[in-house]
């Protein structure tokens, strides 16, 4: 894949119902088969009915992935944050990477004060969620 074909897609979402456990692992298994398979990367948030999410890959890779997240009955708010063409993934070796409410309060404690969807905290948001990245070079 050339450099200049990347992009960056970020979104936040509402589920319709709170995910259990048992549904967000398999949630997470199947959006990491299906990602690994699409040379997509990323990382997936989940707290309180919210999921928010960083995708990296081949601009129609990630249209067609935005379809059908958007068409995904689970959500009941569906919103976009970022897009961008980027020189470079930020998360190379996470075909899916999930965090939790137990991992965001380790890792992003700040993250838990803005994944509630208002579009006023869009910037911390996609700072902190960007942020993990690093946790990847660490």
């Amino acid at each position: 894949m050339e450099k200049q074909s990347l992009i960056e897609f970020s979104y936040i979402s509402r589920a319709k119902d709170p995910f259990s456990k048992l549904q967000l692992i398999q949630l997470f298994d199947k959006a990491f088969n299906s990602n690994t398979a699409n040379q997509i990367t990323g990382v997936l948030f989940y707290e309180n009915r919210y999921f928010a999410q960083i995708l990296e890959g081949s601009r129609e890779d990630i249209s067609h992935l935005w379809k059908k997240i958007q068409n995904d009955n689970r959500h009941v708010i569906i919103r976009e944050l970022d897009f961008r063409a980027i020189d470079e993934r930020a998360f190379p070796n996470w075909g899916m990477r999930f965090f939790g409410a137990d991992r965001i309060a380790k890792y992003i404690p700040g993250l838990r004060g803005c994944l509630n969807g208002l579009s006023d905290n869009d910037t911390k948001l996609l700072t902190l969620m960007r942020s993990v990245a690093a946790l990847d070079k660490s």
